[in-house]
This record gives structure tokens, C-alpha cells and sequence, in this order.
């Protein structure tokens, strides 16, 4: 609840700066003028970048599960649609959830391949930033936030360079029985620890590990792409690298609380990204709000058809999902 009212409040600021400081007239204006060849290139651009995440998801969770792609795909839209739509990212929780139901697929398993998604996402944005950064005419009010880049970027190769030297002897260590055996608790939390290094594991596998790569760079590719046909569709003379910068920076500010579907703290990064760029305050702001608008409607509308049309069960209570699998993975020894 408190996350709740502090992204409320973090709306209510940002959506009443950006209103009170930008004129309307021109924003609307602009609006008015966009490009709609363009903006059905974007949602198309939309559309591919998910498909390339939900394919990569699927290469992070267990080989043998008999889950699909397409039933990823799905969860993966209702999720979204209940972010947009519930706060304190309930979303993440109903996809957990829906996950966790899928045949072979554990609560571990889930939370793992979350969380490497954020990690895959995190490095692929950052280095999208630093190969376009010698070709983005950089204003002198960027270039702390550059260097800080570097040293961040500097620090996780250098995580990375270890991971990839080490990794055998890390999965040795993660499969180690006897490390498992002495976890404290119930074989139940065991067994789910046991599932959360099987899961995160799978981005170490040499059959996977280009494969997940690619993938994750084919989805945010897609959506450099996105902000690029944007800015053409409002004919915003702006070059691709100032493109994967606003990919950077509104994600980044996606991380700080807000109400549902990040309104204003979106508004507010985009907006504030393209005016060092010599764009106009109207056309940024209309930026901002065709962005959102490409990003959180179509995503939500084919959410909401999935959620109408299919069967599936949302469950917002993880500690009773988890009692429902252990009793699941009770039966066959009751009934033996």
C-alpha cells in the first residue's frame, strides 16, 4: 500500500509538471499531424519485439517442461494487461502464478527465468547505449551519465567475463547435493531452491546461451525501432541513436513507483530525453504520449482477449499456490 500511494504521488507530480509546463496547444497539434503509416509500423514492431521475449522466456525456463511458446505468449499478454491496469505490478504476480500451473514448471523455475530476464535486459540495454554513444551528438549535460555508464558496463563484463570462465564449477556448486541437503528448511524449500538455480542455470548452458542472446537482442531491437517510427511518424528529425536512448531512459524510469501503467514518470523521461536534442517541448510531450499509447494499448486489448476468451486461472496469492503444488506433488506418494 505504500508503494501504491508513493507511485501515486510520483504520477500526480510528474503529470502536473509536464501539463503545467509545456503548452498543450502545440502538443495537440502535433498530435494531430502523426503519421499513421507509421505508427501501424510501430505497433507492428510492437508485436515482433514481444513474440522475440516470449521466445526467449521460453529458452529460460526447463528443457523437458511441456509448456509452449504460445501459452507463454498469452500469459505473458495478461500479465501486462493487469500491470496497466492493477498497482504494485500485480501483473508479475499473476504471471508467476499462471506460469507456476504449466506442467514440469516450478515456483523456482519462474522466479528464476524472471529474473534473468531483467538481468539479459538490463545488459542488452546498456550495451545498446554505449555502441550507439560515439555516434549520439551527446549535449555536456549527458556525458556524467555517460562515464557512469562506462563504469557500470565495466563492472558487469567483468561479472560476466567470470561467470562465463567459472561456470562449470558454478553449476557443479549450484547441483551439489550436499549444499542443498543443508538449506535450512522443509524438502518442499529445498526442492524449490533446487528449482531456482536449475532455472537461472539455463543461461549458462552453451545450446542456450547464443540463442537467449540473440533473442534478447532481436526484442529490444525492436523496440529502438518502435521509438524511431515514432519520432518519424511525428516527423521529429531526430537520428536511430537518440532512439535507443529514450529506450534506455524510459525504462529506467519505469523502475521508480508509479501508478498503474507508469503514467507520468513515462511522460516525464521521454519528454525530458529529447529535449536536449533541440525538439521542441509540444513534439516532445506528444512523443511521450504516442509512445505510451503504442506501448500500453495494444498490448492490452490482445491481453484482454486472452483473459476473455481463454481459461485462465488468476491467482494473486502465491503462498496458496505454493500449498496447492505441494499437495500436487503429495498425491503420488499418498497414493502409492
Amino acid at each position: 500500500m505504500r508503494r501504491f500511494l508513493i507511485g501515486l504521488v510520483v504520477t500526480a507530480v510528474c503529470a502536473a509538471l509536464l501539463f503545467r509546463l509545456i503548452p498543450w496547444s502545440s502538443t495537440e497539434a502535433a498530435l494531430q499531424a502523426a503519421d499513421p503509416r507509421f505508427i501501424a509500423l510501430a505497433v507492428t514492431c510492437l508485436v515482433a519485439s514481444l513474440v522475440a521475449k516470449t521466445v526467449r522466456w521460453r529458452l529460460l525456463l526447463p528443457e523437458g517442461s511441456a509448456v509452449s511458446t504460445t501459452r507463454l505468449y498469452r500469459i505473458l499478454h495478461i500479465s501486462f494487461l493487469l500491470n496497466n491496469v492493477l498497482p504494485a505490478r500485480l501483473g508479475d504476480v499473476a504471471r508467476v502464478a499462471m506460469t507456476t500451473r504449466q506442467p514440469g514448471i516450478r515456483f523456482g523455475h519462474v522466479i528464476s527465468s524472471m529474473l534473468t530476464e531483467r538481468v539479459t535486459d538490463m545488459v542488452t540495454l546498456l550495451t545498446g547505449f554505449l555502441l550507439i554513444s560515439p555516434f549520439l551528438p551527446v549535449p555536456d549535460g549527458y556525458e556524467p551519465w555517460l562515464r557512469a555508464a562506462w563504469v557500470i558496463f565495466a563492472a558487469m563484463a567483468c561479472v560476466a567475463l567470470g561467470a562465463t570462465l567459472f561456470r562449470e564449477r558454478i553449476g557443479l556448486l549450484a547441483r551439489h547435493d550436499r549444499i542443498v541437503a543443508r538449506l535450512p528448511g522443509n524438502q518442499r524449500l529445498r526442492e524449490e531452491v533446487w528449482s531456482f538455480g536449475e532455472g537461472f542455470r539455463q543461461l549458462f548452458s552453451r545450446q542456450r546461451l547464443v540463442p537467449i542472446w540473440g533473442w534478447s537482442w532481436g526484442a529490444w531491437i525492436g523496440a529502438f525501432a518502435i521509438n524511431y517510427l515514432l519520432m518519424k511518424a511525428l516527423h521529429i528529425d531526430a537520428p536511430f541513436p537518440v532512439a535507443v536512448l529514450l529506450t534506455c531512459t524510459t525504462n529506467l524510469a519505469m523502475l521508480i513507483p508509479s501508478s498503474p501503467g507508469y503514467i507520468g514518470v513515462f511522460h516525464a523521461a521521454a519528454t525530458l530525453s529529447l529535449l536536449p536534442f533541440d525538439v521542441a517541448s509540444g513534439p516532445a510531450l506528444s512523443f511521450a504520449i504516442l509512445a505510451h499509447l503504442v506501448n500500453v494499448v495494444p498490448v492490452s486489448l490482445i491481453g484482454a482477449v486472452f483473459l476473455l476468451l481463454g481459461h485462465d486461472q488468476i491467482n494473486l496469492n502465491l503462498r496458496a499456490l505454493r500449498g496447492e503444488q505441494a499437495e500436487q506433488a503429495a498425491e503420488p506418494e499418498a497414493v502409492a
